[in-house]
């Protein structure tokens, strides 16, 4: 549908007293309108030009920043003088940066103490000329709390409390409906919780995870109407229903099935090396498209998710690899069910 700038106004209300007069809008979309995110889109979509130095990860209009330097001063300054230019080309594209929704983080290693804390602020008509941004001990990004230390703990305590909510609620229920329908709303309102983002934080320490591990249990003894003190595991074969531990490894695997099969995007692929890419020699282990496991001295390196899902790709029988999709997950759910 075509619509004329003449034919849209707007117009400001204040307490319900005092009303502007109407003025045409002769730019932007309506509010709501199904070309609206997409035009948004393309206009900051060269804003990552502007920036040699930060990485831009843009969302709709949420937009992500990174730098990395061994040097935190050093970083201040760099991180200042970049986010002046952002600002700049912000300015030449008639947008604003909301000072109060936007922070930053300093990500590092738990055993790394820092003595300095960065000052970092951006300019802000309606602070004095600039403005503080607030460091934070984790952000939200896509929906998945990250913390300074990449622990997982403060994701992991959110979804536990909203786990928490949805199990006093089976508990009320669980008199009134059927098991199919306590299971379903098992799937509906837990599942999504435990499933989101777990390549992220599912590699968390064991006692990060035994509160969501110990949601799940509670919730299913009380779909089945078990003793609390009976063991879980039945009760998970029965409902074909994963612990958060062995949904991680059924997730992981089916990336790295993807990543051999090139239908995950390139930045995910090359966190997984092949190892006759590392070397020319034809070893049993290069020659059986295993991938090179990297070698770090940090436990966090560890147990990410690429150092985790290579070793997990390299410990597979020989011919899951060579199985559709389909099959292979087939495969892999079985084997975390008698895991």
């Amino acid at each position: 549908m075509y619509l004329k700038r003449c034919e849209r106004a707007q117009t400001t209300r204040i307490d319900n007293d005092h009303i502007s007069s109407k003025k045409n809008s002769v730019t932007g979309v309506p509010q709501g309108s199904a070309l609206g995110p997409l035009l948004f889109l393309i206009y900051i979509n060269d804003i990552y030009l502007c920036s040699s130095k930060l990485g831009f990860y843009l969302f709709a209009e949420d937009t992500n920043l990174l730098y990395a330097d061994n040097d935190l001063k050093t970083l201040e300054t760099v991180v200042k003088n970049e986010l002046n230019n952002v600002c700049h080309w912000l300015n030449a594209n008639k947008l604003t940066i909301n000072a109060k929704k936007s922070n930053f983080v300093i990500l590092r290693p738990i055993q790394k103490r820092t003595n300095y804390q960065p000052c970092i602020r951006i300019p802000d008509n309606n602070a004095n000329g600039f403005a503080l941004l607030e460091c934070k001990d984790y952000i939200k990004f896509l929906g998945v709390l990250i913390d300074k230390n990449l622990t997982g703990r403060p994701h992991i305590d959110h979804i536990a409390s909203k786990i928490s909510t949805i199990v006093d609620v089976i508990a009320r229920l669980r008199h009134h409906v059927p098991l199919n329908t306590l299971l379903q709303i098992y799937r509906s309102l837990i599942f999504p919780y435990t499933l989101y983002g777990i390549p992220v934080w599912g590699q968390a320490s064991q006692c990060d995870l035994k509160k969501t591990l110990t949601l799940q249990k509670r919730a299913l003894h009380l779909i089945f109407f078990a003793n609390k003190r009976s063991h879980a595991i039945p009760l998970f074969v029965a409902s074909n229903i994963l612990p958060v531990n062995m949904l991680y490894f059924e997730t992981v695997s089916s990336i790295i099935h993807d990543v051999s099969t090139h239908s995950t995007p390139k930045n995910i692929r090359e966190l997984f090396i092949h190892s006759s890419d590392v070397h020319a020699y034809n070893t049993c282990f290069s020659c059986a498209d295993n991938r090179f496991v990297q070698k770090s001295r940090l436990h966090m390196k560890l147990k990410s998710f690429p150092t985790f899902g290579t070793k997990l790709w390299n410990c597979l029988p020989p011919d899951w690899p060579k199985f559709t999709k389909r099959g292979y997950k087939r495969k892999i759910h079985v084997a975390s069910n008698c895991t």
